[in-house]
């Protein structure tokens, strides 16, 4: 999946890459649950910061209340303290003052250098964050191991790190032990939630309404993959945040489509969606593990309505540029060292021109590179592009342009003249210069040319938009991206 709002290229390019779980199965129908367990703490954290726009109620599995207040919790994994509590130290005179708490910190180190106390680290601690006058006041309590807690609000709504969230949260693990925040909220809810952060929720209803059954087919087939949550509140499975993915229209579109999900020969579908196909949707099995019989290649059209949009215009074409050093570091950042790049083989294309394989070749060896994770190790947005050597060249760029400005210095581009024109004041005697552009010189580069954004499987979130504006209704959209579906009621939300 992949929501319209500016996120971490990087961490939608992992995410975005990971194969669907369990795309051949069949999922027997059943109705979706009144409340989904999400994770809404990406792949884990250290630090949770808890509160409430109400009154906060935080309790252990096991039943007792731990905390009763107004103040923001947190939990925490990992802390250095001094082994011996009765050693804590006075308070910081300047809360404000940031050399203040390194101060605090190395005098811990000295003290317990001096004084011989062992400084240890604490695997969890449970704390109400304080005024900043003491952060290294004693927790609520310490344990050994992630406690699992459960917090409530009355008179209001929880807030993890500052983002605010209906129904209840609860600190526990994942499926690899690590700590997680799962926030339990009723399943209408979540939906409305995931079409606002998957969409701009001014687009056309029947976009959103496509929209809603697609992220409700998505959730009926993904339920009982983990222990203690149900779904990934990220891209890994589809992007939900909280109430700030919420609004009327996206409210109106899961209600208008209550418990409507999209069905191949009696099963949900494992609907896929992505930003911008590019002009063209692509054959799963060249993206994931699996050729699924609704998730054909199609026309799609539509997506360049992004052209017209003053921050999705990118998501119908785009440029990236890469001089060789940067590639080589942002290659290694991603475990891959062939020393200087030299040039880029584009070794296989499917049907669509999408990059099925490609081989780095570079100074001191070559990487091979399949199917959809070129996006992630060029930091691309999809996999239909092309790509060329430049060499060293000039160029003109406007002063109004000041996107291809900033790209041109990260470059390392240089100017080599700078154009102005004289403008006469009529009133004064004076003149002014006015900078018209630059021209530029360019290093050599790599040059990446593509079309769409995301993995381009299934529904195009901008070609919904686009057949929406044509007139097209939710059913006509999903029957077009999907092949051979029905709409099939499951009831609930």
């Amino acid at each position: 999946m992949k929501i319209w709002l500016a996120r971490t290229l990087l961490v939608a390019l992992i995410f975005t890459a990971l194969p669907p779980r369990s795309a051949a199965a069949s999922t027997p129908l059943a109705p979706l649950p009144s409340t989904v367990r999400v994770n809404i703490s990406l792949l884990g954290t250290t630090y949770a910061k808890i509160g409430s726009t109400g009154s906060l109620t935080v309790s252990r599995a096991d039943g007792p209340t731990v905390y009763q207040g107004y103040g923001n919790t947190v939990a925490r994994r990992g802390v250095r303290r001094l082994a011996d509590p009765s050693h804590a130290l006075a308070g910081v005179r300047d809360p404000g003052d940031r050399r203040s708490l390194l101060l605090l910190f190395r005098e811990t180190r000295l003290r317990a250098q001096v004084e011989d106390i062992p400084i240890v680290t604490v695997p969890f601690e449970f704390a109400v964050e304080g005024d900043g006058s003491n952060p290294l006041a004693a927790p609520l309590f310490s344990a050994q191991q992630i406690t699992p807690l459960h917090y409530t609000a009355s008179g209001g709504l929880l807030t993890f790190n500052g983002r605010a969230y209906r129904g209840t949260l609860d600190v526990t693990r994942d499926d690899e032990g690590d700590m997680i925040v799962v926030n339990e909220v009723d399943t209408a809810s979540y939906l409305a939630s995931v079409v606002g952060s998957e969409e701009p929720t001014t687009w056309m209803p029947e976009a959103l309404a496509a929209q809603a059954i697609a992220a409700r087919t998505y959730l009926s087939r993904h339920l009982g993959k983990h222990d203690n949550y149900d779904i990934e509140g990220d891209t890994r499975d589809q992007e939900y945040d909280g109430l700030a993915g919420e609004a009327d229209s996206t409210v109106k579109a899961v209600q208008r489509t209550a418990g409507m999900i999209a069905t191949y020969r009696g099963s949900a579908i494992e609907a896929l969606y992505s930003a911008n196909a590019g002009g063209i949707t692509e054959d799963s099995e060249n993206v994931y593990a699996n050729a699924l019989p609704y998730l054909r290649s199609v026309p799609s059209p539509a997506d360049d309505v992004a052209q017209a949009s003053s921050w999705g215009h990118t998501s119908w074409e785009w440029k990236t540029e890469f001089t060789a050093p940067q590639l080589r570091s942002y290659l290694g950042g991603r475990g891959v060292d062939v020393g200087d790049p030299q040039r880029i083989d584009l070794t296989r294309l499917t049907a669509t021109g999408r990059v099925l394989s490609a081989t780095i070749v570079g100074s001191s060896g070559s990487r091979d590179i399949g199917k959809d994770a070129s996006r992630y190790y060029f930091g691309l947005r999809s996999t239909l592009f092309t790509v060329e050597t430049r060499p060293e060249e000039s160029e003109y760029v406007e002063a109004s342009n000041a996107e291809r400005v900033r790209q041109l210095e990260s470059l390392g581009a240089t100017v080599e003249r700078t154009f102005t024109v004289s403008i006469k004041d009529p009133d004064r005697t004076i003149h002014t210069l006015r900078v018209l552009g630059w021209q530029y010189r360019l290093p050599a580069r790599f040059v990446f040319t593509g079309k769409g954004y995301g993995h381009g499987v299934g529904m195009s979130q901008w070609g919904a938009q686009g057949m929406a504006l044509g007139g097209k209704s939710a059913e006509e959209i999903l029957k077009h991206y999907y092949l051979g579906i029905e709409l099939t009621k499951l009831g609930g939300a």
